[in-house]
Parts: structure tokens; sequence; C-alpha cells
């Protein structure tokens, strides 16, 4: 792509473009284009972001100039000994960012950044394309190549970032950067937790994130950020397995990456955050087998009795840092907690209670956990797995049909609180398990009303 192309391209998306290039030629003032922006018109993919850096001094008339062409307002981003030095401004269709520059002149600055494909710049007074590490000739091979050495060191999140513009890309992390990862990895331990979230949801939204886990994996980095993990990697498994623990994982989300676009239980795909939902979940639904590994003296057999428990209890612990939200990490759990739920249901034996209970505790996110649990299945080539994936997709159908019956109307407690106390039962933990004992009856159909409801009820406070 010729730079005039460049420039044609920034019009489409940036209309003000000519008219802040008038202002950098009138003024004389430095502003130049940089990182994402570039290396997407390059790519020829649709850009939402324009990052801009230009002398600290200017940076106020950079500001104004701006909102004299687009409507808004910038606020600031950073804190601390980073505060101010970055502006932003989210308008309808483009993020646009003003940042000081990272030293006393371009060249400086983009020598501090990660990534040849991401250190290139546009100059908008003279009208002219920087590129002094070759960043457009790595993005043409598809080569994600560290700036330096000990820019990675700077900043270990660049690890995971490196793995982001691989898959980004389409291409592959140079030998190099390679090592250089594995050098920085021991400095992992002091970037904060939040800022690995932002990186790896960018992993798991694309449909190659088991690659890029490999990756992170390869050179120690997966182990790091997660700690759990390293217990899993040379795990012995039982006979239905072909894989240790930790190469079980990583295959769970290749098999999401393609279930994610299609799948053979007719679901419906989900939405982009709920895919990256689902690869989380795979990411630590079986990382309580460390702990929970036993061996049969008499057969050898192993078993993994209750992993799935020890499971939930590492994800929080080791998750609690990471700011992916209250009700992420709900759901999160309670995938992880039932993921072994339908494979212990088989159509043909089990009772419809305990297909509508199923139905009832996952609610909407009944179609993730099936994903989850086929490509659990895909996973697993030990012991022939065709008999169990053949009744998973018909256990599949069948949910499918009780859960657009009930969608609507899921079944909700027949009682409250307010009903127990009027019963006489004093304020306190004990009503919260009544309301659930009763709820359980309810969903397996035991009881239908709140007449029902209330005689168990009765006679449970009579009990105790």
């Amino acid at each position: 792509m010729k730079i005039v192309d460049l420039e044609q391209q920034l019009k489409i998306y940036f209309p003000a473009w000519d008219s802040l290039t008038a202002a950098a030629a009138a003024s004389g003032r430095e502003l130049y284009l940089v990182g994402g922006a570039l290396r997407d018109l390059f790519r020829e993919k649709k850009i939402s972001d324009l990052d801009f850096v230009c002398p600290v001094a200017d940076m106020a008339f950079w500001e104004e100039t701006i909102l004299g062409y687009v409507k808004g307002r910038f606020i600031t981003m950073g804190s601390g000994a980073e505060r101010h030095s970055t502006r932003r401004l989210v308008g309808p269709e483009l993020t646009i960012d003003i940042a000081a520059l990272n030293g006393p002149d371009l060249d400086c600055d983009l020598k501090r950044r990660d990534f040849t494909i991401n250190a290139m710049a546009f100059a908008l007074r003279e009208q002219q394309f920087h590129d002094p590490h070759a960043g457009r000739e790595a993005l043409a091979a598809g080569q994600i190549i560290s700036v330096a050495p000990e820019n990675m060191q700077d900043d270990p999140l660049r690890i995971v970032r490196a793995v982001r513009f691989m898959l980004e890309i389409e291409g592959a992390l140079s030998p190099a950067t390679q090592d250089e990862m594995r050098v920085a990895v021991s400095g992992l331990d002091g970037v904060a937790r939040e800022r690995f979230t932002v990186e790896l949801n960018h992993i798991f939204a694309s449909n190659k994130s088991g690659c890029g886990l490999r990756e992170l994996a390869a050179v120690g980095a997966l182990q790091k950020i997660f700690p759990p993990l390293a217990g899993l990697a040379g795990l012995e498994q039982n006979n239905f397995h072909h894989l240790d623990a930790l190469q079980h994982t990583l295959a769970v989300i290749d098999s999401l990456d393609q279930l994610c676009q299609k799948n053979p239980l007719a679901l419906p795909v989900p939405a982009a955050a709920d895919c990256i939902l689902l690869k989380w979940t795979a990411l630590f639904h079986d990382v309580g087998k460390a702990l929970s590994k036993t061996e049969d003296p008499d057969t050898g057999t192993i078993h993994f009795f209750g992993h799935e428990r020890f499971s939930v209890h590492l994800a929080r612990e080791t998750l609690s840092g990471f700011a992916l939200g209250k009700d992420f990490l709900r759901r999160l759990e309670r995938l992880i907690e039932n993921h072994l739920r339908p494979l212990l249901l088989n159509l043909d034996s089990c009772k419809e209670k305990a297909l509508r209970r199923l139905v009832f505790d996952l609610e909407d996110d009944l179609y993730l956990l099936l994903l989850h649990t086929f490509a659990d299945l895909e996973a697993t080539r030990g012991r022939d797995p065709q008999p169990r994936q053949q009744n998973l997709i018909r256990l599949s159908r069948r949910l499918k049909e009780i859960y657009e019956l009930e969608r609507e109307t899921f079944i909700k407690p027949l009682i409250s609180g307010k009903d127990l106390i009027a019963l006489g039962l004093e304020p306190g933990p004990a009503i919260g398990t009544i309301i659930r004992m009763i709820h359980q009856k309810q969903l397996a159909g035991d009881i239908v009303s709140k007449e029902e409801a209330l005689a168990v009820a009765r006679e449970l406070l009579l009990e105790n």
C-alpha cells in the first residue's frame, strides 16, 4: 500500500484529517499519528481509534484544535506519575487519544515502543511517514518483533501483548522475541492483574486463542500469571484422556475456538462476550485436578473426585484481582461447578426432573455449559468418546426444548422470606436455606403451588 492510500483512508475514517494537517502546517507544531491506526490501515482494516503524540507543551493546543472539528470533550487517562500524559475523547465513531512524546523527540518515543509494527508514525506537519524499525516490513511478513530487548523487561505485560498482536495479524513471533519473552517472565508478578485482563480478553476473542495460550505456556508466562495451571503440566489423567491436564485444557479452548463459530448441537452462535467467558471457564475448569487426584491401589485407576469444587475455589482465589466483574465471576464459577453434569446424564435412562433441574440451575447459561461440555469431550480422545458425543447431541436437543418452553418464565421460588417470617421463623440464614430446599422440590415438580410450598415450610419448621 502506498502512503497516499494511507492518507486517503484516513480521510474516510476521520473527515477532519485535512483540517488537522493544515493546522499542523500553519502552526509549525508537531503532531504524529502513531500505533494501531497505522497498523490497521496498512492491513486495510477499519479503524476505531486514533492515537496522536506531540510535545507535552503542545497538548493543550492540539486538544483545543481537535475539539474545533470533533464534538465531545477530553478526559484524563492514567494516574500518579502518568496523570495528564494522555487525554482521551470518545466520539460516536472514533476514540481519539493525545499523549505526550515519550522522550525528547519522535525517534526516542518510537525506540521505547513494544513491537516494530507499533513503532511507526505519520508526521502531520511534514506529511512524512516514519518507520525507523522496519515495522511495515514486519507487518507484511507477519512477524512480531520487539523493538529492543530491554523494552520487554521494562513492561513484562508486553509478553501477553506479543501474543495478542500475533493473533491479530495472523502472524508469528520471531525467535528473538520469544527469547526475550522467556527472560522477562520473571517480572510478570509486578504487573497489575487488571492489565492482564484487557490483553487476555483480546486473545480469547480470537478464533485461534488456543494457539495463543500455547505460546504463553511455552515461555512460562501462562503458568506465571495463573499459578494453579502449573500443577496441571504433566499431570496424568484417567483412560478417558490422551493428554495431560494442561494440554487437555488448551485442547478444550482449541475446540471452543471452533464451536463458538459453528457447533453440532444446533445451538445459536454465542455472543462475543459469552465466547470470552467460555474460554476463561475452560482455562480453569480442571485446575482442581492437581489437588484432588487419587489412585485406586488395586486397579491403578486415577480419579479426580470433586475436582470441580476445587476448581471453583482456585478460580475465585486466582481471579479476584483481575477486575472481571462480580456477575462475570458468578457465571464462570457456576459453569465450572456444573461442567460435569451433562456428562452424567444419559438421555435413555435419566428422569425428566433431572433435565429440568439442570435447565433451571443454569438458566441463560445452559447453552454455554453444553458448548463447554462438547469441547471437553472433543479434547478427550482416550476411551472412545463418540457414544458420549452422540448422547450429548441428543441430550442437548431435549434440554433446548425444555429451555425454550420455560425461558420466558424461569421458575422463581413460590415463597419468600416474608412468608417464612409470617410463619414464625426468626430472620437469619435459615430463611435462605429453607427457600432453597423448597425451590428444589418445586423445580423437580414435587410441589406446584404456594399453598404446597407453605405446607412443606411448616413441616420443616416443626422438624427444627
